[in-house]
Parts: C-alpha cells; sequence; structure tokens
C-alpha cells in the first residue's frame, strides 16, 4: 500500500513539472506610449481694429477768454450785492470778501491778464484786493470804521464788472457808458441774487 501511494505521488509531482515547463514565459508589459509631441499652433496677432477717435475739438482761445470772462464777471457782481448790503448777511459780519470771492477774482483776473492782455482791469483787480483787503475783513466790518466806504466799493466793482464784460471800452469812463448789451440781464442777476440767498439759508441752517 505505501509503495502504490508513493507511486501516486511521483505522477502527481511530474505531472505538476510538465505543466509548468510547458507553460507559456509570461509576455513582458507593453512599452508605454510616449507622451505626444505638443501640437505647435500658430498664435495669431490681432491686430486692433477699433478705429480711433477723430481729433477733439479743444475751446478756441476767444471761447476760453470769452468763458472766462463770464466767470469773471459773475465773482465781481455777487461781490458788489455784498458791498452794497454792507458786507453784513442778517445784520452780521460776513467773510465773503476777506476768502472767498476775493481767490476767485484773483484766479480769474490772473488767467485772463495773458488771455487779454490789451485790458489793464484785470491787473487793476487784483491790485484793488490788495490794498483793501484789511477793510474788508470781518473784523473791519464789525468795527464800523468802513461801513461808509462799502457802498463806493460797491460802485467800483460795477465799474470793473462792465469793462470786464465789455460794456466800456478800456480807459473809458462807467458813466458815460450807455451800452447794456453786455452786461448781466436782469434775469442772471436775480438768479444770481437767489443762489447767494440759499447758500445764505443752507449755512443758517447747519448753523443752527
Amino acid at each position: 500500500m505505501k509503495a502504490k501511494l508513493i507511486e501516486e505521488g511521483g505522477r502527481v509531482v511530474g505531472a505538476f513539472l510538465k505543466l509548468v515547463v510547458s507553460r507559456p514565459p509570461k509576455s513582458g508589459a507593453e512599452p508605454e506610449e510616449e507622451p505626444a509631441e505638443p501640437s505647435t499652433s500658430v498664435v495669431s496677432t490681432q491686430v486692433d481694429s477699433t478705429p480711433q477717435p477723430s481729433a477733439i475739438a479743444l475751446p478756441t482761445s476767444a471761447e476760453t477768454t470769452r468763458e472766462l470772462k463770464r466767470r469773471l464777471g459773475r465773482e465781481l457782481y455777487r461781490a458788489e450785492l455784498d458791498l452794497a448790503a454792507g458786507l453784513k448777511i442778517a445784520g452780521k459780519p460776513c467773510d465773503c470778501l476777506s476768502n472767498k470771492h476775493t481767490l476767485e477774482l484773483e484766479a480769474a483776473s490772473e488767467e485772463l491778464i495773458s488771455q487779454d492782455p490789451d485790458n489793464p482791469v484785470y491787473q487793476e483787480i487784483i491790485t484793488w484786493i490788495g490794498a483793501n483787503s484789511p477793510k474788508v475783513s470781518v473784523e473791519a466790518i464789525y468795527s464800523g470804521n468802513y461801513a461808509t466806504e462799502y457802498p463806493h466799493m460797491a460802485n467800483e466793482f460795477k465799474g470793473f464788472r462792465k469793462r470786464v464784460m465789455g460794456s466800456v471800452a478800456t480807459g473809458e469812463s462807467t458813466a458815460t457808458s450807455k451800452d447794456p448789451a453786455a452786461s448781466i440781464t436782469l434775469d442772471q442777476a436775480k438768479a444770481m441774487a437767489a443762489e447767494e440767498a440759499a447758500k445764505e439759508v443752507e449755512r443758517q441752517w447747519k448753523e443752527a
């Protein structure tokens, strides 16, 4: 019996060895595919086809001068009204000519000296401001020392305004001028007065 089992075991082992020997060799792993070369794409340069804007028209020298004169005339008129009122609002001294109006008057006058060099009124306005600033300060108004001069100053500003706006030729007396065409109209004067009144109401409202 033992011999029989040993014989059968040998056959099984021999059959297994034959199966192993006859088994085809394991094929190696397939080679990895090489990465494809990056495709070269042609980058097209896009030309900006946006139409260029045409030349922008700028104001002419005459138009600039006219606008500067209008601004200066408006400030002169406001200052004229303040002076005619004794530089007081609601009975109290205002600082209208101590900084606000005078700065704008000087700035516009300085620009117009080069824009309209034949008219000496611009330098006269600057000179007037330099000479009379101490008289129109809040302290000077409160003191009352120059109260009688303010109406005369208002008349001076009226003369400045007319000369700036062209109603009086350079060197001509304001008393002989009869051309109101270039002066500020009644509607413009009303609008300016209303604007100043609105500003004062707003100021007092904020201070209340």
